[in-house]
């Protein structure tokens, strides 16, 4: 596992934002087209939403990388995925879901579970 993170790392940290930004803009617009047109709708909705939830903060984490975990990345996930269904009610087709922000939420606790425990990343010293 240290070997596939070091191997990441090596990427320059400004290619790896362009890609957290292009998975953001794509996040979004699979949440905003009708769910007839979505060619993952077979799969389960709120595995779709911790499952993407868990590459944006892996994506996050090597677009802007700190020696620990940052609060401002779980907290701007949840916004994004707030702003995610405040857009989906826009919309004729969709509606707003709090179970769609809990399991942004399952995300991306998993995800800090995961770096925690393979010690990547460690929970910032609480001074």
């Amino acid at each position: 596992m240290d070997e596939i993170i070091a191997t990441l790392e090596t990427v320059p940290s400004e290619s790896w934002q362009i890609v957290f930004l292009s998975a953001m803009a794509f996040a979004l617009f699979m949440a905003l087209i009708p769910v007839n047109m979505d060619p993952t709708r077979f799969i389960n909705d709120k595995v779709k939403h911790a499952l993407t939830f868990m590459v944006l903060f892996l994506l996050v984490d090597l677009a802007f990388s700190t020696p620990d975990i940052a609060w401002w990345k779980p907290v701007g996930l949840m916004a994004f995925g707030v702003l995610i269904e405040m857009c989906q009610q826009l919309t004729r087709y969709r509606r707003f879901s709090i179970g769609d922000i809990l399991a942004n939420g399952v995300g991306i606790a998993l995800y800090i579970l995961i770096v925690i425990a393979t010690g990547w990343r460690q929970l910032p010293a609480l001074t």
